[in-house]
């Protein structure tokens, strides 16, 4: 299974790393004469790469209600630039006042998370918006020196959003072609966009089972609660490694699905940062301040990290941490001597995130694996009274594919804590063999719209009829 989500993800990993070298390299060209050309590349860097991810998010199962093509590029080359020029001015912010400069950045990443409640178009728009925002978040103060104007880092986005667009099309477009070729029908008509669609759930207030606080809010809140609490806990204890409190507190708590979401990927991405930056904090003791080879170092690990980023999402917090600590290095902030403090506030700001998300109107991740079941469920009805000579009826197995994406990316926590337990949690064994079951069921529908049958059709309508069941009974505890 992770051989096969590392072949799916190869191509959008290496597009990402050669967007971002290409990046860095043009940036690096056009601005070779300015003082900022370190905080240039690395807010390109972070672009190109958040470009690409986005298409590939996109373009994967469960990645429905997307915006055109050309709307999208639209959007990126109008507001990422725009935003970068905003971007580059609190970044001067961080170096002179850096709480209340972490602080004013954390503004539009909330913002950018809680405009989720208006539908998909939003959710793009916010995410784009947010870029060059984590590109600030990310860039060492170091690195902000005075020089160069803040149009700089609109050029410099400019740049980035072109490459990352670029790469992330020509991937997209490869991958598409593809898997026409696969599965071209002579008859099949173009994806529906439902009531059942992820385009219309993703217009709903609320996955929780609750209409008092939508989903989108709360995670707005955790986020919002999360770095707030980052920065004090950070000025108060290490101010000089601020930035790293403030970034953990982010990494963790971004795009979570529930609550035992953020646990586990918290987990994960703790494990992961405390590792990438222990063995690149021992990398960088052989590269002097200044020294280029770390910055081929950095790019060797951001590719690692890239590719390995689809088996877990460790192995991608490792190389992002890592090669921020080569960074460092090259700007003569690093060192063993430093290591202990970048590890604690590690450990603080992503402690930080997971209990703003576990106790604070948590979302509880069995009621969003309920939902979302509850979609697939009225989905199969559908398959299986549906009139199946009727021209849209094909339509529905993407519909049905990317709900059963949808309820997969809820598996890993439930699967690891039935694992970890023995199963001796019984609302979370049960999760997981929902999950599981429900997964079986998406890939039974596929094969029922493509090639109905009596008994296929009666083995689903059983399916359904058990899986309800165990929503109520889950419903009842």
């Amino acid at each position: 299974m992770s051989l096969a989500r590392l072949r799916a993800g190869a191509g959008f990993a290496v597009a990402s790393v050669i967007a971002a070298l290409l990046s860095f390299w043009t940036i690096a060209y056009f601005a070779r004469n300015q003082t900022l050309v370190i905080q240039l590349c690395i807010s390109g860097v972070i672009i190109a790469l958040s470009i690409v991810r986005s298409d590939e998010r996109s373009a994967g199962p469960g990645g429905g209600g997307r915006m055109p093509q050309w709307v999208t590029w639209v959007a990126r080359f109008a507001l990422i630039p725009l935003v970068a020029l905003l971007g580059s001015a609190l970044g001067h912010v961080v170096r002179s006042d850096a709480a209340l400069g972490f602080a004013l950045i954390g503004v539009p990443l909330v913002a950018a998370i809680w405009v989720r409640r208006f539908g998909p178009v939003w959710t793009r728009l916010g995410s784009l918006w947010s870029f060059p925002f984590i590109a600030s978040l990310v860039t060492p103060a170091a690195a902000l020196a005075a020089g160069a104007g803040v149009w700089w880092g609109a050029l410099a986005a400019l740049i980035a959003v072109g490459w990352g667009s670029i790469l992330g099309w020509l991937v997209t477009s490869a991958g598409r072609l593809s898997r026409d070729a696969a599965e071209w029908r002579p008859d099949a008509p173009a994806p529906a966009n439902g009531l059942h669609s992820p385009a219309a759930q993703a217009s709903r207030p609320a996955e929780n089972g609750t209409r008092k606080l939508a989903a989108s809010d709360r995670m707005a809140l955790h986020l919002a609660i999360s770095l707030a609490a980052a920065i004090l806990l950070g000025w108060w204890l290490l101010p000089d490694h601020l930035g790293w409190f403030v970034l953990t507190a982010y990494i963790v708590n971004s795009g979570n699905r529930g609550r035992g979401d953020v646990v586990y990927k918290g987990v994960q991405r703790l494990i992961g940062a405390g590792v990438g930056t222990v063995a690149a904090t021992l990398l960088g003791t052989l590269y002097a301040p200044g020294d280029s080879t770390a910055i081929v170092a950095l790019f060797v690990i951001l590719g690692v990290g890239a590719v390995l980023r689809t088996v877990s999402y460790a192995w991608w917090a490792a190389s992002m941490t890592g090669g921020l600590s080569l960074l460092y290095d090259f700007l003569g902030q690093g060192g063993t001597d430093v290591l202990g403090q970048r590890l604690l506030a590690i450990l603080l700001g992503g402690l930080i995130a997971i209990a703003a998300s576990s106790f604070i109107a948590p979302v509880r991740s069995i009621d969003v694996a309920r939902r979302r079941t509850a979609d697939l469920l009225g989905l199969g009805r559908e398959v299986l009274t549906g009139e199946r000579s009727a021209p849209s009826y094909p339509a529905l197995a993407p519909e049905v594919r990317e709900a059963s994406a949808r309820i997969a990316q809820l598996a890993p926590p439930f699967h690891a804590l039935r694992i970890v337990t023995f199963g001796r949690i019984a609302r979370a064994r049960r999760t997981a063999d929902l999950i599981d079951r429900a997964a079986a069921l998406g890939a039974g529908l596929e094969r029922f719209i493509a090639a109905p049958s009596r008994e296929l059709g009666a083995d689903l309508g059983g399916e359904l009829r058990g899986l309800r069941e165990v929503l109520v009974s889950l419903r009842r505890d």
